[in-house]
């Protein structure tokens, strides 16, 4: 099943990290949270991977490593490279799909 998304992949501090824009209910359950991320780190050759989504006031929310996230806050992420990706990926109910947005 194809998956698609934007992504970003960003440099702070030498660390390159993936990071994953997600719907907002991805968070509302951490199991689900983390299988997203384990579902995705294929795509990205096992780079560590952070999620993203925007919260009400538009501002970044990250789920993933509490090191990764003390880094993303360090910088704009909306200023990233953000890139649309399709993948092979099978993330049934966990990750937004194009065309389930408004």
């Amino acid at each position: 099943m194809n998956t698609t998304f934007e992504s970003a992949v960003v440099t702070v501090q030498d660390k390159t990290i993936a990071v994953v824009s997600v719907k907002p209910t991805v968070f509302q359950n951490s199991f689900n949270a983390t299988t997203v991320i384990k579902g995705l780190l294929p795509v990205f050759k096992g780079m560590p991977l952070v999620l993203m989504t925007l919260d009400p006031q538009g501002n970044p929310a990250y789920f993933g490593r509490s090191d990764l996230i003390l880094l993303l806050e360090t910088i704009n992420i909306k200023e990233a490279d953000w890139k649309e990706v399709t993948a092979a990926v099978d993330l049934t109910n966990s990750c937004p799909m194009k065309d389930d947005e408004g």
